[in-house]
């Protein structure tokens, strides 16, 4: 595992967050903050709120109460009874501050792998397109990817996708990256290439929070480890630690299984 620095400034505040669909409370009052710099991984069985808990800080849904802060910029805090988000030019700022890759790729079909990586840079972020095809050319290059510019996702093996997801995630050089279950899609020998992937991304000192059934990975690539089950965070530590050791017996009971 590589050493961090700078991690005396939180990237990622998460203070209290509830989320509920209907009457299924998803979320019941989490609380975590990432350090720059640093590896988070989230383990815990299908269900226990891990997806929800990424989708509520990357504004795919929207917490019932709590508070998130990314890149020292509020997204939403409650006031009183009422939880309000940040105005939309501010959102568009936060947003520009992670990146987030999904289990399933989430790759426009229709768009060229260039243009998957290079479309946001381009009409979000307003860069000219000779800038943006400089910034894909190196980050292809960086995923083993260069002779695949041109194709399209459908003629790519899930790795590739999943690798070409990670490039596009990137590419707006964001202070935080989300992976939802990375690999839960691919086979053992692309697995391998994706995490390959990660573990360089986090000897580069690339802050993470991971959501992951890999508990090997987990142990040896992350600084830290949370344990959610039932909405709630059951325990975290240390990543050898936790995985080796856990505390509480409802970590003990999932990690047997491993």
């Amino acid at each position: 595992m590589a050493d961090k620095e700078n991690t005396d400034e939180n990237i990622l505040i998460i203070d209290n967050i509830r989320k509920a669909f209907d009457d299924l409370e998803v979320l019941k009052g989490i609380s975590l903050t990432v350090a720059r710099g640093e590896v988070v991984a989230v383990i815990g069985p299908s269900g226990g709120g891990k997806s929800t808990l990424l989708r509520c800080a990357t504004t795919l849904e929207k917490i019932d109460s709590g508070k998130i802060v990314i890149g020292g910029q509020t997204l939403c805090d409650t006031v009183g009874s009422k939880t309000v988000y940040a105005d939309k030019h501010s959102l568009l700022d936060i947003r520009s501050k992670f990146g987030l890759v999904f289990q399933n790729f989430n790759l426009f079909p229709h768009f060229s792998v260039r243009r998957n990586i290079t479309e946001a840079l381009i009409h979000v972020h307003k860069q000219p397109k000779a800038e943006a095809d400089a910034v894909c050319d190196a980050l292809l290059a960086k995923m083993d990817l260069s002779d695949k510019a041109d194709y399209f996702p459908c003629n790519l093996s899930g790795g590739q996708q999943q690798r070409v997801s990670i490039a596009r995630a990137l590419a707006g050089n964001p202070e935080i990256i989300f992976f939802d279950e990375p690999t839960s899609a691919l086979d053992p020998e692309l697995t391998k290439g994706v995490l390959s992937v990660i573990r360089e991304l986090a000897a580069e000192n690339m802050t993470m929070v991971i959501v992951t059934h890999e508990m090997s990975f987990a142990r040896d690539v992350a600084d830290r480890i949370v344990f959610m089950d039932g909405g709630v965070i059951v325990e975290e530590g240390p990543a050898y630690d936790l995985v080796t050791n856990p505390k509480a017996q409802r970590t003990k009971e999932f990690l047997a299984g491993y």
